[in-house]
This record gives structure tokens, C-alpha cells and sequence, in this order.
């Protein structure tokens, strides 16, 4: 009983180390148990690492394309972790590793960044829970990866430090990083660099000094930029705005933009817990929130704010531009606001209540456990087949893919939209849609090249035409039995390889006719 008693004085308030322990290994869970997951174009990035490898062993391609490596595309970061990952895993396994990787990296950041700078436990657990949104879903995954390169940024630019060369050094690499992770995360951190001046009063002459060492990487990413806007006339360039800006505060635009990715009751309640946890920091702390708060996190919070309420939905090919800057936002507002769990300046730390970092600790296990229990149950009722199906297709196939499912219960997002696309992850070959085909790709086509067959068919799989399966060797198709019997009546054809009518995906090789070329 002694000895009980005297863990639970120690670890009561609980400590960081075991709030960011818990947490990380809550976030882990659903990437840990899901082969597959739900994230709608992560095969298309793992299928880019392929085209890498297959490009530089100078490797002939099925579909006679010819492909170039972009080394200086503000994307290729999260390739190059992916081509480390390639050489130790299974090729099926790289892009679940590659999550797990994003996880666990935004979990321990977001934690040391909370301690770094003295600020609530609590709300970093809270801030866990939106590693889990609509980007991650989509399967931005660029994105995803230098969204904590940017808190990290934040974090060392407004540290008011004299510029010896080490701290040269790490802007620079820092900057780097930014660059090679996602062309939005650098042009938000050159922007923050003009916001953090005003808004935290520096010196204009220390911003431009520490700013000259990132101009090299901004020709550098204006030269890249120019080049992809006109390296293509496959992709339609346009703006689409869905909800105006005026209506983004009052619909439901605004909590969907901060979580997005489950229907069901579990992310209104986490955004109500969030919007809970700010009001009662605002509350306990209302006559001096000002000392209890952090104006950085809450700059940056707000100049992400101020991007999702302002940008359109689609700007050129980059889609959700502005809906993916939301839950970076939330992320800043957390770590700036007053907090439950951290005493304003001048108080007694042990008159802090323990209770609110356990609270939101288990309010993350939650969160992370529902949202495992949402990937298990994908797993089991929409993957049937898919493993076998791969399985049996020979080397350097021509796969077209099929998605007649589309929606899914419970999910806002088509995550079996782009799985097929594991074909050319685990074979090569040529599959009916490539990211080679976006100009800003890691790897991409030499020239446009204007395919034969529909385009669009990861979208409207009944479109596909009887020309349509002359180009292809093998269709890898997903859907319920009349779906299936559809098919084959429409393209007698067919012939089936893998699955039944218990399994939602099916291989069916296609017959012998004459290929146009």
C-alpha cells in the first residue's frame, strides 16, 4: 500500500514524459494495426519511390513512358524517406512505416516544443488528437511531413538570439528542410518572418539579416515554381472557391476543416473539447491572459488562421489550399492560449490541478482508440481479396483500377480510390493513373503524354469503355457482388483470377485482342 501510494505522488500530476508516452503510443495504434491504410493517395507516393528506383537503373516501362527525376522539387523530402525506408521493408509496408514515422515524429515534437517553452501538457495531448485530419486522410503526405518542420521554424525564428554562425547554420537548414518538404510550408515560413517582425516587434534590421541567408532558396523555389506552372498542359489550371470566405465562420466548413477525416460523434466532441479547453484557459487566467499566454504560438496561429479563412478551396492543381492550414492553426492556438495546467507567472506551480492533463491524456486515447477501432472495421469489410489479388499479378503489369465502393461509411474521404495503385507499388509496371503525370511530381513524365485511354476512371470506374481495356493487361477491381456481375456482363471478356463473391476485390486478366499502341 506504501508503495502505491508513493507512485501515485509521483507520477500525480502526471509528468510530460508520460503524457507524451502515452500519447505517442495511442497515435500509433491505428497505423500500427492497419497494413492498408485508409488514406486515400499514400499508394500513389509509395508507387513514386518505384518509378525512382526503376528510373535510375535505367529500367524500360510497359507503357513506353519515359520519366525524368526532379532532384530540386520543393516535394522530394518525404521520397527520400520513403527510398531510405524501401531499402529495409517490404515495399508494401513503406508507405504504413512512413505514417508511422509522421506520427511519431509531430508527437514528440509538438511535446518538446510544450516543454521548450514551458507550455501545457495538456493542451499538447489535445494537439496530438489532429494529426488525425482531412490532410492525412487525402493523403497529403508531402504536406503532412513539414507541417511539424514549421513549428520547429517558428519556434527558432523568434528566439531573439544573436546570429553567430551555428544559428546561420540552422536557419539554413532548417529553411532547407522546409523547402524539400512541401513548396506551402517554405512560402508560410518566409511569410511568418515578415508577420513575426510586426506582430513581435523585431528589429526590421535583424529579420533582413537572418532573411539574406534564405534567398538563395527562395530563387530557388520562385526557378521551380515557374517551371512546374508551365511544364504541363495535362492538368487544368483554375481557382474554385466552394464556401465563401464570409461563410466559413458560420457553416460547417470550419469544423470540418479542422478534423475532416470520420464521421460520427468522436471529432465533434474533440473539437468541442478543444473549444472547452480554450474557453476555461481564457476563463481561469481572464485577468491576466496576457501573461499567461505565448504570443508566438499564437501568431503563428493566427497567420494559419488567416490562410484557411482567406484562400480558396483549389488554386491551380493543389486542392483543400485552404482547409489544410486549419488544423496547423488549432495546433498554435492550443500551445499559445492560457492553460489549466500551467500556473500564470509569479504563482505557486503546485496550486496547478492535476487533473486536466490526465483528463486530455485519456481524451487522446480515445480519440486515437475510435479512430483505430474506424481502421480495423475498414480492414475487415472493404481489404478482403486485395492482398491475394496483388499476390497474383506477374512483373511489369498494365493494371487498370477499379473503384465501384467510392463512399464508405464513417469515412469523409475515398480511401480505396487510389489502393489499386499498390499493383505498381509491389510489381512495377504501369498503372492507369500516375503522379508522374502532375508537374511538380518527384518523378515525372519526360513530355506530356496524352493517354488512349478515359480519363478519370479512379473516379467514375463506369466510364470504362471496351476500348478502354486494350491498353491494359490485368483490371484490379473493388465493389460488392453486382458490381462484380456488372462488370463482367458489360466485359465478357474478363476472365476472373482471384476473389468471389465473399471478397470485395477481384483481379481479372483481360483477354487477348489486339493493343493499340
Amino acid at each position: 500500500m506504501r508503495f502505491a501510494h508513493a507512485c501515485f505522488h509521483t507520477l500525480w500530476p502526471l509528468p510530460r514524459w508520460a503524457v507524451a508516452g502515452a500519447c505517442a503510443l495511442a497515435v500509433a495504434l491505428p497505423l500500427w494495426t492497419t497494413p492498408f491504410p485508409p488514406v486515400t493517395d499514400l499508394p500513389q507516393h509509395v508507387a513514386q519511390v518505384r518509378l525512382w528506383f526503376e528510373t535510375l537503373a535505367g529500367m524500360p516501362h510497359p507503357d513506353g513512358a519515359r520519366y525524368i527525376i526532379q532532384w530540386w522539387t520543393p516535394y522530394s523530402l518525404t521520397y527520400w524517406l520513403m527510398g531510405g525506408l524501401w531499402q529495409v521493408l517490404p515495399p508494401v509496408r513503406v508507405g504504413q512505416a512512413m505514417l508511422l514515422l509522421q506520427a511519431l515524429g509531430w508527437v514528440f515534437l509538438v511535446h518538446w516544443l510544450a516543454a521548450r517553452r514551458q507550455r501545457s501538457a495538456a493542451a499538447a495531448a489535445l494537439a496530438t488528437t489532429l494529426f488525425f485530419n482531412h490532410t492525412l486522410y487525402w493523403g497529403f503526405v508531402s504536406f503532412t511531413t513539414g507541417w511539424p518542420l514549421f513549428l520547429l521554424w517558428v519556434h527558432v525564428t523568434a528566439r531573439n538570439a544573436p546570429m553567430t554562425r551555428c544559428r546561420q547554420l540552422l536557419l539554413l537548414g532548417l529553411a532547407a528542410l522546409l523547402y524539400a518538404a512541401h513548396a506551402l510550408w517554405f512560402a508560410m515560413a518566409l511569410l511568418w518572418f515578415g508577420v513575426m517582425a510586426w506582430g513581435l516587434r523585431r528589429p526590421w534590421r535583424t529579420v533582413l539579416h537572418e532573411g539574406l541567408w534564405l534567398l538563395p532558396l527562395a530563387a530557388l523555389a520562385a526557378l521551380m515554381y515557374s517551371r512546374i506552372g508551365y511544364a504541363t498542359t495535362l492538368v487544368e489550371h483554375k481557382t474554385v472557391w466552394r464556401v465563401p470566405v464570409v461563410g466559413r465562420l458560420f457553416t460547417p466548413w470550419l469544423p470540418e476543416s479542422v478534423y475532416g477525416g470520420l464521421y460520427g460523434p468522436v471529432e465533434p466532441l474533440a473539437l468541442a473539447g478543444v473549444g472547452l479547453w480554450l474557453v476555461a484557459g481564457l476563463v481561469r487566467h481572464r485577468r491576466r491572459w496576457r501573461s499567461a499566454s505565448d504570443p508566438v504560438w499564437l501568431l503563428a496561429g493566427g497567420l494559419c488562421l488567416t490562410a484557411g479563412l482567406l484562400l480558396p478551396y483549389q488554386y491551380q492543381y493543389t486542392i483543400e489550399f485552404a482547409e489544410r492550414w486549419m488544423p496547423a492553426a488549432a495546433t498554435c492556438l492550443l500551445l499559445g492560449a492560457p492553460a489549466l495546467d500551467v500556473p500564470p507567472p509569479g504563482s505557486d506551480a503546485r496550486s496547478v490541478p492535476g487533473w486536466p492533463r490526465a483528463v486530455a491524456t485519456a481524451g487522446c486515447v480515445v480519440f486515437c482508440g475510435w479512430t483505430a477501432l474506424a481502421w480495423q472495421s475498414f480492414q475487415r469489410d472493404y481489404l478482403p481479396g486485395l492482398p491475394e489479388a496483388l499476390a497474383a499479378l506477374p512483373s511489369q503489369p498494365r493494371v487498370v483500377g477499379l473503384d465501384f465502393v467510392k463512399e464508405i461509411p464513417g469515412f469523409r474521404r475515398r480511401p480505396l480510390m487510389q489502393m489499386p495503385a499498390y499493383a505498381q507499388v509491389l510489381h512495377g509496371g504501369a498503372y492507369s493513373l500516375s503522379f508522374a503525370k502532375f508537374p511538380q511530381s518527384f518523378v515525372r513524365y519526360e513530355t506530356d503524354a496524352v493517354v488512349g485511354w478515359t480519363d478519370g476512371l479512379e473516379w467514375s470506374p463506369e466510364r470504362l469503355t471496351e476500348r478502354d481495356l486494350d491498353y491494359f493487361d490485368f483490371v484490379l477491381a473493388v465493389g460488392d457482388r453486382w458490381a462484380h456481375e456488372r462488370l463482367q456482363t458489360k466485359f465478357p471478356r474478363l476472365q476472373p483470377l482471384t476473389g468471389d463473391d465473399r471478397t470485395p476485390w477481384r483481379l481479372y486478366r483481360i483477354g487477348a485482342c489486339a493493343r493499340r499502341q
